[in-house]
């Protein structure tokens, strides 16, 4: 049996398509606007999956020289995407966005997107997310990724050129007010990825163009990792955690709000376990950045790293109250305490990691009071204390939990950024 059977009834067999009672439409509906999308989508996963496919090709041409990114990253980014997009993580993604009635669900009609211009499997994501339930999608890349929504286009040709032509490529300058009212007049919805600050220039220019659809906003976010202290009893399990955050922190550079930016400590620590979890992490973060190589960095963000690194290095020095660790490329800056109340960032990002301490549950919540709602993923190594802290992280909002070394590998069914999947890109028609 060929590979598009073979998906069919994997489609066919699932509880979630074929248990509810939907009458007729509700079937043939979820059979020509779902499932084709359902199968094409995860045979493009399937097939990234390979170097030697020249779907893997298309996919990622020319991505590492328009973005910078390492092509060691480029890969292991692939990798993980097209891991956690396969059949069943597409199939739970829309038992949770569509319910158990998606029969009862339309295609909103046509999804504008203004892509994230750090990550290519950012755009894939969202790329895929409005094409799966039927619309028709346009995307204006971001300026650092010019290229990831055409490559999806040119991949997405070779298992089913009906589908890639419901996608379009939209490219126009960025202050070009004509541009963004011709591009919004026939959108009836827009997703909007980026800053703070370009989220709000969007916003404006959708105003003036008298946009009235749905609006989905992913806005900067930042992510954590947490350490109890009572993991330093076990070796092993501190190493296997310093070894997954080193991935989190170095691949693709640390861009994109899923990498690791500051971990914490969090219990009672003295100068031995502070020792312990410097080396270990130092000894991990020289292991995998052999592994995963810097890719093009920006001169000026270069330089404010390497001054903050320096700064850093001086006080650990003079003060004692700090320590660090670094390498050729990558640096690890940690403090005897909290974060300070000034902080303006959790952690510099760009391949250096910042580790702070707290005293317990409360005192991280509040350390990390400033940016509730704002924090994307928490990769946590927790023991005692495990029920009161993914509670801490429950209140501040935390949209995702994982294990370290997982942060750059959201399946597709989670909640991006905390919005429920797919509830911007559906219309919901009831019969009763």
């Amino acid at each position: 049996m060929g590979q598009e059977s073979s998906l069919v009834c994997a489609i066919a067999q699932a509880p979630l398509l074929l248990k509810p009672r939907w009458g007729m439409l509700g079937r043939a509906l979820l059979w020509s606007r779902i499932v084709r999308e359902l199968q094409s989508l995860s045979d493009l996963t399937l097939r990234s999956g390979d170097l030697a496919d020249p779907l893997y090709g298309e996919l990622t041409a020319g991505l590492a020289e328009s973005s910078g990114l390492h092509p060691t990253s480029l890969e292991r980014l692939v990798a993980l995407w097209a891991a956690g997009w396969q059949l069943l993580d597409l199939e739970r993604a829309l038992r949770r966005g569509l319910g158990s009635h998606p029969g009862a669900s339309r295609p909103i009609g046509h999804v504008a997107i203004v892509a994230p211009g750090n990550l290519c499997v950012a755009t894939w994501q969202a790329i895929a997310e409005a094409l799966l339930v039927g619309n028709r999608v346009s995307v204006r890349p971001g300026s650092g990724d010019p290229l990831a929504a055409r490559n999806f286009q040119a991949a997405l040709r070779l298992v089913d050129p009906g589908l890639a032509e419901r996608l379009t490529i939209q490219e126009f300058a960025r202050g070009d007010r004509a541009a963004w009212t011709h591009w919004l007049h026939s959108a009836d919805a827009l997703l909007v990825y980026g800053g703070d600050a370009a989220i709000a220039a969007v916003l404006q220019f959708a105003s003036a163009a008298g946009f009235t659809g749905r609006l989905r906003l992913h806005g900067h976010y930042q992510s954590i990792g947490v350490l109890a202290s009572d993991v330093l009893a076990d070796p092993k399990a501190l190493q296997a955690a310093a070894a997954g955050w080193a991935v989190d922190a170095l691949l693709a550079d640390g861009r994109g709000c899923m990498s690791l930016r500051a971990l914490w400590l969090v219990g009672p620590i003295d100068a031995a376990g502070r020792a312990l979890v410097q080396a270990t992490l130092a000894r991990e973060f020289a292991r995998v950045a052999a592994l995963l190589p810097a890719g093009q960095v920006d001169p000026a963000a270069q330089a404010r790293m390497q001054l903050q690194v320096e700064t850093h290095a001086f006080a650990a020095a003079v003060q004692g109250n700090c320590w660090l660790e670094r390498g050729g490329d990558w640096a690890i800056l940690g403090a005897h305490g909290p974060i300070p109340a000034q902080a303006q960032a959790t952690g510099h990002g760009g391949r250096a990691l910042t580790v702070y301490e707290a005293v317990d549950g409360s005192d991280l919540q509040r350390q990390l009071a400033p940016w509730r709602r704002r924090l994307s993923t928490a990769s946590v190594a927790l023991d005692a204390d495990r029920f009161q802290l993914l509670d801490v992280l429950d209140r501040l909002g935390v949209h995702r939990h994982c294990a370290p070394g997982a942060m750059q590998a959201p399946r597709a069914d989670r909640a991006p950024d905390g919005h429920v999947p797919f509830a911007a890109l559906v219309r919901l028609t009831d019969r009763q």
